[in-house]
C-alpha cells in the first residue's frame, strides 16, 4: 500500500518537474541570446569613426599628379585598427547611392596611394579621440582615358570583409567618397526628366519633383531655383535649391524642393531654372497648379449654416414670448 502511495506521489510531481524544467530552459535560452545581442551591439557601437571630406571632387587634366588631403578621426574611447581600401562605384537609383564594383573594372587603382607622412599605408591606428591626417595621391599619365572616375577610400576594422554597398558600410567603417574627373571640361549636357507636382492642392506645404538626366561625360553640379507666381503674375514665392553632384550616366532626384507656404488659393505657376554651371547652359521648364482650401471653406459654411438656424430659433422664441 505505501509503495502505491509513492508512486502516486512521484507520479504527480513529474508533471510539475517537467513544467519546471521547461521554464529553467527557456529561462536560459532566452538569457544567452540577449546576452549575445548586447555584446554584439556593445561592439558594434564600439567603432565611431568620423571623416573630412566626405567627398573630394577633382579635376585633371594628364599627364599630371594630384594631392588631397582627408582627416579620420576616432571618436571612441578604445583603440581602432583599420584596413585602408580603395573601391570603385556606379550610382544606382535617384538617390545617388553608390554601389561598389568589381577592382578588375578600374585598372587606374594602381596609380593611387594613400599616404601617411609622405608612406604608402594600407592600414592605420588609431588611439581614442585620436585624428589622423591622410594624403590621397594620384598619378595620372598621359595616354589614360579622359573620362570620370569614381571610387571611394574605405576604412574599416581590420579582418572585416569589404562591404557591398553603402547600407552595410554604415554599420563596419566609413568612407571619403572621390569624383575623379580626367580631361578638359566639356559644355555640359542633361535632361530634365521631370518637373512636376500634383495639380490640385488643398493647402500647403508644396513639394515639386525633380530629376535631372546628366548625358555628358563627366559629373556636373548645377544650380536651380523655383519661382511661385500667383494667378495676378506676381512673384510670391523663391526656392532655391541644393546643388548636388550628379555623376556621368547617371539620374539624380534633387532633394528639399519643397515651398512652405500654408495658405493657397487660386491657380500658381512654378518656373524651373537649372544651370548645369557657371557658363550655362540654362534649362527652364514651368508647371501650374491650384488650390482651394475645401476644409475650411466647408467649416465656415457649417458654422454659418448652424448662426443662422440658431438665429431662426432665437427669433422664433422671441416671438412665441411676446404672444
Amino acid at each position: 500500500m505505501e509503495i502505491q502511495n509513492s508512486k502516486i506521489k512521484m507520479q504527480n510531481c513529474n508533471p510539475k518537474l517537467k513544467i519546471l524544467l521547461r521554464v529553467l530552459f527557456i529561462y536560459l535560452t532566452l538569457n544567452f541570446l540577449f546576452s549575445t545581442f548586447n555584446l554584439e551591439k556593445a561592439e558594434a557601437s564600439a567603432l565611431s569613426l568620423s571623416i573630412d571630406p566626405s567627398i573630394i571632387e577633382i579635376n585633371a587634366i594628364p599627364p599630371s599628379d594630384t594631392t588631397n588631403s582627408l582627416t579620420i578621426k576616432n571618436n571612441s574611447d578604445n583603440q581602432v585598427m583599420l584596413q585602408i581600401q580603395l573601391k570603385p562605384f556606379k550610382v544606382k537609383g535617384g538617390n545617388a547611392e553608390p554601389e561598389y564594383l568589381s577592382l578588375e573594372d578600374f585598372p587606374i587603382l594602381k596609380n593611387i596611394q594613400i599616404l601617411d607622412n609622405k608612406v604608402p599605408v594600407e592600414d592605420i591606428t588609431l588611439g581614442p579621440s585620436q585624428e589622423k591626417k591622410l594624403t590621397l595621391s594620384i598619378n595620372l599619365p598621359e595616354e589614360i582615358n579622359q573620362i570620370d572616375y569614381y571610387f571611394s577610400i574605405i576604412f574599416v576594422s581590420q579582418n572585416t570583409s569589404i562591404p557591398l554597398s553603402t547600407s552595410s558600410l554604415n554599420q563596419l567603417g566609413i568612407a571619403s567618397n572621390i569624383l575623379l574627373s580626367v580631361g578638359k571640361k566639356e559644355i555640359p549636357s542633361a535632361i530634365l526628366e521631370e518637373f512636376s507636382s500634383d495639380i490640385f492642392h488643398e493647402k500647403g506645404p508644396v513639394p515639386f519633383t525633380i530629376r535631372l538626366k546628366n548625358k555628358g561625360d563627366h559629373f556636373i553640379k548645377p544650380k536651380g531655383q523655383i519661382i511661385i507666381k500667383n494667378m495676378f503674375g506676381q512673384s510670391i514665392g523663391r526656392l532655391d535649391l541644393p546643388s548636388v553632384n550628379i555623376l556621368s550616366g547617371s539620374t539624380r532626384v534633387i532633394p528639399s524642393a519643397l515651398w512652405k507656404e500654408d495658405f493657397l488659393l487660386g491657380q500658381y505657376t512654378a518656373t524651373l531654372s537649372i544651370s548645369l554651371s557657371d557658363d550655362g547652359p540654362i534649362i527652364t521648364k514651368s508647371i501650374r497648379f491650384f488650390s482651394f482650401p475645401f476644409g475650411t471653406a466647408m467649416m465656415i459654411t457649417a458654422i454659418a449654416i448652424l448662426l443662422v438656424i440658431i438665429g431662426k430659433k432665437v427669433e422664433y422664441w422671441y416671438n412665441n414670448r411676446l404672444n
